[in-house]
């Protein structure tokens, strides 16, 4: 009984020994994933967010499954196809990534000139590159980007390599000699580094010879870092198969292709930028190769950055590139105006480092809310449009939510009057051009334009007018004709005490340095 009850209390004790080795080795697995994120270090397979599963639903719900890697000067294009089955995580500080191998039409093998002059038909097994669809999602901010990376390694790089395909998007083989090339999904190049030996040399961008000279004509004096640029060409192999149908005596009618390799050269520009010697004094500082490249330790993607105007002072996660860009070129049309310039300044400096919601809408007028939901702009809006909800932006921050919602229309007198003075100094603003009969004839806007010959154009009182003439002109022209066309009385309140000069305040602000 008594050697039952030891026997009992050893296999408890070697339970809870066991027990106790298993949550110390996942304590120790977490403390060490905890110890690589705090030193930097790449951790494989063991993203926290952005998984496979994720990567994939966010690329699905983005992006076409088809990619294509195309060239501007050549107009040669690579098809591929994303292999989700070979995909793999990994992740560093801030971010985690998501690579996944491209499946090439027709088994496009990508190679330099030097390769593709040396190899031999005996050496084709060592002659590989890696061509990865990139996701990362910044952890940070939640932003999640992809694009497409190709790695090509140099013809004595490819023969010694043992383990070329673990270069990866946060890791770089120290002895990698080659280039990597970075792709928008849509095809064209992003930019590239050249490495050798584990270390960046050159700048890689899309170009061609003429785009070189240009390069090479840079307006500095001293001992410069100039960027000494020429074109190479990287050389895409392929299969290119031709169906046919022939008579089989056993089996009749049948079905065969013909395949041949061939190939296109790619060009694409590199520069090294070299102290050189110039007859001024504006002395450039030492080169360091890794410098906002990310080192060698990999990365190193650099798209030109998306809208920076507009994101400055707007916001919206959702929204697409392509709408950014149209929200960029807006702004930049409107701040190449004296008045349009201080708005946007204005605006960003009210915000304080915030930013105001964004959207497009399928309503029938652009708009403001007041509320909180920012700017809704129509697909149609011109920058005219939005300059005019940029203003009720910039109204609501020299007022307080009562006095705003008690002069809707005193607002909206000042918007419209603002937004004649933008579109009637813009170029395209002509004798028979749509903005100037509108403003001839649309009974708002005719009321509107006709300001112009009490009020100037910093929104003062022009010579030999009086006080009266504009109250007159505002009570019994320009507040019945808004009324009657789209601001009704019962939604736009009238602030009477606010009637003459003081309803251009904003557009005498802004235009104080015009």
């Amino acid at each position: 009984m008594k050697t039952k009850r030891i026997k009992r209390s050893v296999c408890y004790l070697v339970v809870l020994l066991i027990f106790g080795l298993i949550l110390y080795s996942c304590l120790q697995d977490e403390t060490d994933l905890d110890s690589q994120e705090t030193t930097g270090k790449i951790i494989k397979g063991k993203n926290r967010e952005l998984s496979i599963d994720v990567a994939r639903s966010w690329y699905e719900a983005h992006q076409t499954p088809v990619v294509t890697t195309r060239s501007v000067v050549t107009h040669f294009e690579l098809m591929t196809k994303l292999h989700w089955k070979k995909g793999y995580e990994n992740r560093k500080g801030k971010f985690e990534v998501v690579e996944v191998p491209l499946l090439t039409r027709g088994g496009a093998v990508l190679m330099d000139s030097e390769t593709m002059e040396k190899y031999k038909e005996t050496e084709r097994g060592k002659i590989r590159n890696i061509s990865r669809m990139v996701i990362i999602k910044n952890l940070e901010s939640g932003e999640i980007i992809n694009f497409v990376m190709h790695i090509v390694g140099t013809y004595d790089y490819l023969m010694k390599a043992k383990h070329f395909e673990d270069n990866s998007y946060l890791y770089r083989a120290p002895d990698l000699s080659g280039s990597v090339y970075f792709y928008e999904p849509e095809g064209s190049l992003v930019n590239g580094w050249q490495y050798e030996d584990g270390k960046i040399v050159a700048t890689i961008s899309q170009g061609t010879e003429e785009g070189s000279r240009m390069q090479d004509t840079i307006d500095t004096r001293g001992m410069v870092l100039k960027p000494v640029c020429h074109t190479e060409s990287v050389y895409m192999e392929h299969n290119e198969c031709n169906g046919f149908t022939y008579q089989d005596p056993e089996y009749g009618l049948s079905f065969g292709s013909e395949c041949r390799k061939v190939g296109t050269w790619e060009k694409v520009q590199v520069c090294i930028e070299t102290p050189t010697y110039e007859e001024d004094s504006n002395i450039g500082g030492q080169w360091d190769p890794n410098e906002n490249t990310s080192g060698g330790g990999g990365g190193g993607y650099q798209p030109q950055p998306i809208a920076p105007k507009a994101k400055e002072i707007f916001r919206n996660s959702s929204m697409t590139k392509e709408n950014w860009k149209v929200i960029e070129e807006k702004l930049e049309k409107i701040t190449k105006s004296c008045m349009g310039k201080a708005l946007y300044n204005g605006l960003k400096e009210s915000l304080k480092g915030k930013t105001l919601a964004i959207q497009f809408t399928k309503d029938k007028n652009s708009s403001f809310d007041l509320n909180g939901s920012g700017i809704r702009l129509t697909t149609a809006s011109t920058s005219g449009d939005f300059f005019h909800e940029m203003l009720h932006a910039y109204q609501s921050y020299r007022e307080t939510y009562d006095s705003m919602s008690s002069a809707k229309l005193n607002m909206e007198i000042e918007t419209h009057y603002a937004q004649y003075l933008y579109q009637s100094s813009l170029p395209e603003y002509t004798s028979d051009s749509y903005w100037k009969k509108r403003d001839m004839q649309h009974l708002r806007w005719k009321a509107i334009a006709n300001l112009n010959n009490l009020i100037d154009r910093k929104g003062n009182l022009q010579p030999n007018t009086k006080l009266y003439n504009l109250e007159l002109e505002l009570l019994n022209v320009v507040i019945p004709a808004l009324q009657s066309n789209g601001y009704p009385e019962s939604k736009y309140t009238l602030d009477l005490g606010r009637v003459g000069i003081v309803n251009f305040e904003n557009i005498r602000e802004l235009t104080r340095n015009c």
